[in-house]
């Protein structure tokens, strides 16, 4: 597993939900992505700001076909219906090379979207 092959992958939302809503959504969804999940998945956070109404997700993928593996699963789950009932997508960033898949179904998404293909320069620690 390369570095210069992970995807990370930047949500930005508005709460379209209580915070708490959108966290016991959350909560349900990493589980399941954890215990079920694509094992290409490699960091799933995600945080609120509740007196903002917004929240923010960081989500790690060990390459674009655990990204892609990842959205074809956790999109037939009744907790990602959860959690998508609770936001509404704001902006998405994505670091790291797309396939030409991923760019596709990018491009149906009515946001802004940031990429930066190419990884100049980092190197990631394990505890």
């Amino acid at each position: 597993m390369a570095i210069e092959d992970q995807i990370v992958n930047v949500n930005e939302y508005h709460l379209a939900a209580s915070a708490d809503e959108f966290v016991a959504a959350i909560e349900a969804l990493a589980q399941r992505t954890e215990t079920e999940g694509e094992s290409g998945v490699l960091r799933y956070q995600f945080y609120v700001n509740s007196e903002e109404g917004s929240a923010l997700a960081t989500i790690v993928y060990r390459d674009a076909d655990a990204w892609l593996e990842h959205h074809r699963l956790a999109y037939t789950w009744p907790e990602m219906a959860r959690l998508q009932a609770t936001v509404k997508l704001h902006r998405l960033t994505f670091l790291g090379p797309l396939n030409d898949e991923i760019e596709a179904m990018a491009s149906g998404i009515a946001v802004p979207i940031v990429r930066c293909d190419t990884l100049a320069a980092g190197f990631a620690r394990t505890p």
